[in-house]
């Protein structure tokens, strides 16, 4: 096949790390694979970068220009399928990694953090979300969760036959319980966390989307005993956080931390990941701490919460906003039944490897372009 896939930026984690290894994968099976993106450091391998201009500006042009520019630059060739990977009108398949904006915004608004006010910049987004999810905008939409195909089916009316829910995949052998002696001992000492202490981690961007505002507030108040927790992200609120956990009651039980490329020690350093999030699709994060043999406490708002059954759906609270329900949550997760949640977590995460993610994706994409 000749896929064509957009996206404005191929460079970060989250949804860009997703379309770096979806093109990849897919380049490495024979696929004519091209990415149409404003910014890029280098092409995934096998992958060809198509550079769309746009206006360079504040985030409402950017976004708008790219919205504009890249469906045009694909009209001009022929593609068997085309994939937005968000916020463009015109595709063949819409890939729902973040869940929707006007979700987004009602949760943001129910837990106080937003007015009813909608900005340029939010009211564009939702302009290009009711085109995408229009029935021109799109053939197929493929969701990372039943949640996500919720959002979409609920805000937008697309029809079921439409939707397709694919979870994400996980490296199995980056994120392996094997390597915690290797990386987690050397990660505590860069950072200056006590080796006995037992070791929270929330890693994401989206400082109040990802709930990372409610454990700075459980920390405070009564956090899990003698637990420290370590944040890591990329967000300005996020950073200027590291003054105020340099001080009491945060000093010394909570370090903050940039954007790093070395998730895999967090993970090994860490005894539990939280993802407290108040909306989230899927939150790939827990499915890898779940390969790295980590239980996960985790909302009902997120999306991997649908894959922990069993001994590990205990770990999932039903409002993230409920502090009590999430310090319990950590300390069962921190307790006696640690190493069979860790146990459980591991065998949830290598029934996702990323090889058979790619395999249902590649599937997807031949229907779609069959029908074409």
């Amino acid at each position: 096949m000749r896929i064509a896939f957009m996206h404005r930026r191929l460079t970060g984690g989250g949804t860009e790390a997703d379309l770096r290894r979806m093109a990849a994968g897919l380049a490495a099976r024979g696929h004519d694979v091209h990415v149409f993106c404003a910014r890029a450091r280098e092409a995934p391998p096998g992958v060809t970068v198509r550079r769309v201009r746009i206006v360079r500006g504040g985030r409402l042009l950017r976004l708008l220009s790219f919205a504009v520019a890249a469906p045009r630059a694909v009209a001009r060739e022929s593609w068997d399928v085309v994939v937005g990977f968000g916020r463009t009108p015109r595709q063949d398949v819409v890939r729902v990694g973040g869940g929707t904006h006007r979700s987004y915004l009602a949760r943001m608004e129910a837990a106080g953090l937003r007015g009813r006010a909608r900005g340029p910049y939010h009211r564009a987004i939702l302009w290009i979300e009711t085109r995408q999810f229009a029935a021109r905008g799109h053939r197929r939409v493929l969701a990372v969760s039943r949640l996500a195909a919720r959002e979409v089916a609920r805000d937008y009316r697309v029809p079921d036959e439409r939707l397709t829910v694919i979870y994400n995949g996980v490296d199995g052998e980056r994120f392996n319980p094997g390597r915690r002696p290797e990386l987690g001992p050397a990660l505590r000492e860069e950072l200056g966390i006590d080796p006995a202490a037992p070791l929270c981690a929330a890693v994401g961007s989206g400082f109040q989307r990802k709930g990372f505002d409610l454990l700075l507030a459980l920390w405070r108040r009564s956090p899990p005993r003698g637990a420290a927790l370590i944040l890591v992200g990329d967000d300005e609120r996020l950073m200027a956080w590291r003054r105020e956990t340099s001080e009491p009651p945060l000093a010394g039980r909570v370090v903050v931390t940039g954007p790093r490329h070395d998730v895999e020690a967090v993970l090994a350093a860490a005894d539990v990941l939280c993802m407290p999030s108040r909306q989230e699709a899927f939150g790939n994060v827990a499915l890898e701490a779940c390969a790295a043999g980590l239980p996960v406490v985790t909302s009902r708002r997120a999306g991997a919460a649908e894959l922990l059954d069993g001994v590990l759906d205990a770990l999932v609270v039903d409002d993230p906003e409920d502090l009590d329900a999430l310090r319990a949550a950590l300390e069962r997760a921190l307790g006696p039944e640690r190493a069979a949640l860790g146990a459980a977590a591991r065998r949830l995460a290598e029934a996702l490897p990323w090889d058979a993610h790619l395999d249902r994706v590649e599937t997807l994409l031949e229907e779609v372009a069959g029908a074409g």
